[in-house]
């Protein structure tokens, strides 16, 4: 949780990035608690269909701060938004079970926070700078990309990885004997 509370944390650069990217996460941990809900025998998990209605329920609340979080932003998330956010993530792949798969879930927050853990060790160990800036978005504006280019791009990114763990996930539905 803590990792995952710190990692949202630092992604919180542009306007968006980290709203977008946990609505994302929300939404795969939307239809994880739905198909541990679908299928009881499988997965044994507390309250799914609760657990469901929650992730559906702050997948919307990104959705909404995004209308005005969007570049240029009025209103602006902070520490404490991006704090919570990280924080339900964490706790959602907690009562999932799903720790380790949250690793692919929200990838681009690993991405995000390897690139400062890179940058830092770089310039402490020799002096030396990775990229122009850390985290890693900043060093693409610095490159001279819009910050909106950067933002959807990290989406895709964030998206693709998505999509990639709700495959893991389905593939250990099978593992485990479902739809058999």
């Amino acid at each position: 949780v803590w990792s995952t509370t710190n990692a949202v944390n630092v992604t919180d650069g542009l306007d968006g990035l980290a709203a977008g990217s946990a609505l994302f996460g929300f939404i795969a941990f939307t239809v994880i608690a739905y198909w541990a809900f679908r299928n009881p025998g499988v997965y044994h998990l507390v309250n799914p269909l609760d657990l469901a209605v929650f992730s559906a329920a702050m997948a919307g609340g990104c959705g909404g701060f995004l209308w005005w979080n969007a570049a240029p932003a009025r209103i602006f998330m902070g520490d404490t938004g991006a704090l919570a956010l990280g924080g339900l993530l964490g706790a959602l792949a907690i009562v999932t079970n799903t720790q380790l798969l949250l690793a692919v879930l929200g990838g681009l927050f690993v991405i995000e926070t390897a690139s400062v853990i890179a940058q830092v060790i770089a310039f402490r160990g020799f002096g030396r700078r990775v990229f122009r800036m850390s985290p890693i978005h900043h060093h693409f504006e610095l490159l001279g990309w819009p910050e909106f280019t950067v933002i959807v791009r990290f989406w895709i990114i964030g998206g693709i990885l998505v999509a990639i763990g709700i495959g893991l996930f389905y593939t250990d539905f099978i593992a485990r004997g479902g739809l058999g």
